[in-house]
Parts: structure tokens; sequence; C-alpha cells
């Protein structure tokens, strides 16, 4: 059972999400994922789905048993946690899984719209937030994405319908 639900702002702990439509993940999807943080691994199952105007993501653990929710409207993230959850700040683990789903096409549009710097040394794409790194992303290892303020590492592999 999920109880807590919080409303989270661009004035969070993470950076905004960007409100424009394009910006939003395209497609219903369904991911193994394992988030590496404090010398531990946690696997998780993250759905992503569309409904409308807004994306609703749910973390399960292996188990089955729901770890969190979270609506994504506007950009503003509606978030419902578990009191049993003891992994990684679901905010940015959705804000990380977020920027890891968009096209590579749209990340820079989506980037400036949220008030992102997205910068690319060689292959590493990095989102910077008043010159503080905050994600990072590198076609060399295309299915993780690092998260350098939380002090992970999120492991992505897509599931097939």
């Amino acid at each position: 059972m999920i109880t807590s639900v919080v409303l989270l702002s661009a004035c969070a702990s993470v950076p905004p999400f960007s409100e424009r439509e394009v910006c939003a993940p395209a497609n219903d999807s369904t991911a193994r994922v394992t988030v590496a943080y404090n010398k531990r691994e946690q696997p998780l199952l993250l759905r992503t789905e569309r409904h409308n105007a807004q994306t609703v993501f749910v973390a399960l653990d292996t188990i089955g048993s729901p770890q969190f929710s979270a609506t994504l409207n506007a950009g503003q993230l509606q978030l419902d946690v578990s009191p049993w959850y003891r992994g990684l700040d679901p905010q940015a683990l959705v804000w990380g899984y977020y920027w890891w789903s968009l096209p590579k096409q749209t990340r820079k549009e989506c980037a400036e719209s949220a008030g992102l710097q997205l910068q690319q040394v060689g292959s590493t794409i990095t989102l910077t937030q008043s010159g503080r790194s905050v994600w990072r992303w590198s076609p060399l290892q295309a299915q993780q994405y690092h998260l350098p303020q939380q002090g992970g590492r999120v492991s992505v592999v897509p599931l097939k319908r």
C-alpha cells in the first residue's frame, strides 16, 4: 500500500522537468532498473504509461510490491512512496529515468525549456544546473545513466511486451 503524497516542484531536491509536451515520454514502457548507490544495488521494475497529458511511473520490487508511483503533469511531479521503500530518492530516480528515456533529438530543447544546460564532451552528455552536473549519460554505456548529486548509477534493461 502506498501511503504518503508529496507534491514536488522546481524548488525540490532535483532539477525541474520540462513542461513542454514534446518532452513527455512518447511510449508506454516497462524496464528492469538496477540502482547502485551507497555500495548497494536495488533491482526494481519500472512501468511508464501516458494518460492524456500526464505520465505515470510505477516502481515495483522483485516480488511485485509497489515501492513508489509518480505522476508527471505539466512539469510537476506528484509522488506516492511506500513506507517500506528504502532506496535512492524516488524523485531523483524518476527524474533521471525521464531524461534517459527522452529521444536524443529532443534532449537539448527539453533541457533548455527546463532551465538546464546540456553539454557534450567527447561522447558523454551531461545536464548541468547552476554549473553542477546533475545527470550524465554516454552512448558507450547507453543502458545506464548517472546521478552525480545523489551518488547513484542506474542500469536500465527495457523489456518487450
